[in-house]
């Protein structure tokens, strides 16, 4: 039966983390596997629903500044990352004021989402940082090489190349990311290669749960 944390869930679901550096491909991945039934959780989307909590937005203003913060009073998710990133010490601190909030608001949507799918993903660059053995089942890790990253994540998230390597620094590099997976799927080809690799990693993970 799948667990959260020390708690087992009331019926079995295979909770799925994707996880790859920036630009690796893992958000195509964690769709496909949303397309074929898991439900899906996008970590990005919840840090940025988290920065709206108010104690939260308070030690983030204290820590970087007002400079981060648009005239409607909420935070600048672009000025923040630059801010925070500018070197290890500020990523450090923007980590410690954030991460255990947001491994929270996963668990919760993770919980919530078990008792109705057979398969939870949950899609974030962080989990082997995070090191969620507890809470996690299989650690699915999309491997691409590091130019190809950088080129893909600055045209989707609108930042420069200079802001996307100056994140990666203060993350774990693919060998890294990849020490820590159960499954690691290659993004050096199509995105077809890559969504066919999706759907047949994630059958035969769905099939193996059922034969347990």
């Amino acid at each position: 039966m799948a667990r959260i944390g020390s708690k087992p869930i009331d019926k079995p679901a295979l909770v799925m983390g994707v996880a790859g550096i920036m630009g690796s491909g893992k958000s195509t991945v964690a769709r496909v596997f949303e397309d074929l039934g898991a439900g899906r959780i996008d970590a990005d989307l919840l840090g940025r629903e988290m920065l709206r909590d108010e104690r939260i937005r308070d030690e983030i203003v204290d820590k970087f500044g007002r400079g981060i913060v648009k005239a409607n009073g909420e935070i600048d998710t672009l000025k923040l990352g630059r801010a925070a990133f500018r070197n290890s010490e500020s990523a450090r601190s923007l980590d410690r004021i954030t991460r255990e909030a947001l491994i929270n608001r996963i668990r919760l949507r993770i919980h919530n989402l078990s008792g109705s799918r057979d398969a939870v993903v949950v899609d974030a660059a962080l989990l082997p940082e995070w090191k969620p053995e507890d809470w996690i089942d299989i650690l699915v890790v999309v491997d691409s090489d590091e130019e190809s990253a950088v080129r893909r994540a600055a045209r989707e998230a609108r930042f420069t190349r200079a802001n996307v390597r100056a994140r990666m620094k203060h993350q774990l590099s693919r060998r890294e990311k990849s020490r820590e997976a159960d499954v690691i799927i290659p993004n050096y080809g199509s995105l077809e290669e890559l969504k066919d690799r999706a759907r047949k990693v994630y059958r035969t993970l769905l099939d193996s749960m059922r034969k347990e």
